[in-house]
Parts: structure tokens; sequence; C-alpha cells
């Protein structure tokens, strides 16, 4: 009869189990090499690499597919016509959910919607007046469904997926309807809005300045950042959390969150971070654009 084995040493033929039972240990010991190294073989600092296509998806204002690593979010923008007066301030609504998942709202997909709303109304991704109808009360109010196509809630490729679909929206123009598609009240009769069939119009973003999300995290003991966290276990390996939402062309940062462990990030893990973000977001910047170039006839 073999002699039993340590319970680590056991795992350490299955790589799997022992980074699902013991995810910290199993993150450590990459950590510990020299020098050292991610589970997904990326040094501290290597974000992801990252693909963007757009307009993927038929009978959607914009759309995209963004994929960074493991982790593919699927974004598709429609719009709706409402009185003005009901639009809400940002005129964008965001939906992030799994593919193929079901049962009632997750409270972590629930939470990234609504930071992606507010992070949309903080950061002024467009003008809402853009979107009101001449001559009308009414507006066109944008909807994001974003898709994510596994377990990791990665809330940076939900947000790539969400400015890169925006990017290339084209909003129908909203136009009278015909006499006989009229609406009448008892105040007279008013003018129904449709969308058209044939003209539209191009969403104008801030090109220049666009806000990219960028995660980053830090190891209590060493006093380690590791950029773009990935999976469960460099997750729940992590003590400190910082979130930056930066742009390549500007020496601000337009958002930033601070979450567990706030004692161990120094001034200094903050300026590292901000290197790495504008880094990244010049980086995310020009992946998005060449595919804008090339998707329109000019690569």
């Amino acid at each position: 009869m073999p002699e039993p084995q340590p319970f680590a040493e056991a795992l350490s033929s299955s790589p799997q189990l022992f980074a699902r039972l013991l995810p910290t240990v199993y993150f450590d010991k990459y950590l510990s090499l020299d020098p050292p190294i991610r589970p997904s073989l990326r040094s501290p600092t290597q974000f992801r690499p990252c693909s963007i296509n757009t307009s993927a998806l038929p009978n959607t204002f914009g759309s995209s597919v963004v994929r960074m690593g493991e982790c593919i979010a699927v974004c598709g923008i429609t719009g709706y016509i409402i009185d003005t007066a009901e639009a809400g301030p940002s005129a964008l609504y965001t939906n992030v959910d799994i593919v193929g998942r079901a049962g009632p709202p997750q409270s972590e997909l629930m939470s990234m919607s609504e930071w992606m709303y507010e992070t949309a109304l903080a950061t002024k991704l467009f003008d809402p007046v853009q979107l009101r109808i001449d001559d009308t009360a009414q507006t066109v109010v944008l909807q994001a469904q974003i898709q994510l196509l596994s377990q990791m809630y990665s809330g940076d490729v939900a947000w790539a997926a969400l400015l890169a679909a925006l990017a290339v929206t084209r909003i129908p123009k909203a136009i009278p309807a015909d006499d006989e598609e009229t609406l009448t009240s008892d105040f007279g009769t008013e003018p129904v809005v449709r969308f058209s069939k044939t003209e539209t119009q191009k969403l104008e973003l801030n090109y220049e300045n666009l806000p990219w999300c960028v995660n980053f995290g830090v190891m209590d003991d060493t006093g380690l950042v590791l950029a773009d966290l990935e999976g469960r276990v460099e997750e729940v390996s992590v003590q400190g959390r910082i979130t930056m939402v930066t742009s390549a062309g500007t020496s601000s940062i337009q958002n930033l969150s601070i979450s567990a462990g706030k004692s161990i990030i120094s001034k200094e893990h903050i300026r590292q971070c901000i290197a790495f973000a504008k880094h990244r977001a010049a980086e995310l910047d020009s992946i998005l654009k060449s595919q804008i170039y090339q998707s329109n006839g000019n690569g």
C-alpha cells in the first residue's frame, strides 16, 4: 500500500484542482519564482493581449466583440424614443449578463451594470443633446446589452466592449410618422416619431480622449503590483484593488477607486499604476482605431 502524500504535494499533479482548492497558495508558488511570474505566464506588470472587432452583430446601432486573454465580451447598442424629460442625465443604460445564464440577476453583474452606468455619466462619453429630436420634446435613449462569454467578471473587458460599440454606433434618424400613424389625444393630434429605415447619423464621441478602464492588484506581503487581474485565482489572492479610468490623450485620471486593504496601497503604488494605465489606454486606443480604419475599407 503506497505511503500517504502531503496534501499540497498530492495536488501538485493536478494544477487545476490545486488552484481551485488552494488558490492563494497556488498563486504564491508562481510569484515566489525568480523572476516572479503568474499562472498565465504573464509577468506581474504585463497586460493580457487584446483583440477588438466591431459591427459584428446585425439589427443593432453599433456592436463589438472584445477579447482579453480568455475573457470575451460582446456588446450590442440599440435604442428607443421617449420624452426628453424622462431620459435621465446620460441617455445611456447598460446591462451586463453571462451568455446562457439562467435565473435571477446576480449581485456581481448588477453591480457591474451600475458601475458602467455611473462611469459613463462621470466621464461624459458623449453629449446627450445630440440625441434630442429636432422640433419635438423627445429624445433617443441608447441601451447597451453586454454579454460575457465566461464566468470571469472582468469589468475592464466589458467596458472596452461598450466603448468599441459606441465608437461605431450609427443612430437611425428620427422622423415624424405619416398622418395615418399619428396619435390622437384629448388635447389634439401629436406626431408620432419613428426611426428611419435608411438614414442614420454617427454618434459623436471624444475620440481623442476615450476613457479606458484598467485594473490592478497589490500583494500585502511583498507590495507587488499586478496589472490586469484575470480569473478567480488572481482575484482572491490580492489584498488591495485599484481601478482606474483614464485616457491616452489627457494627463488626468478620470475615475479612481481603491478597495480592500487600503492601508497597504501607497502613493508609490498609485504612481506606478497611473503610468501603466496610461500605457494600456494608448495601446487599446491604437487597437480600436486600427479596427475602425480597416472596417471602413482603408486597411
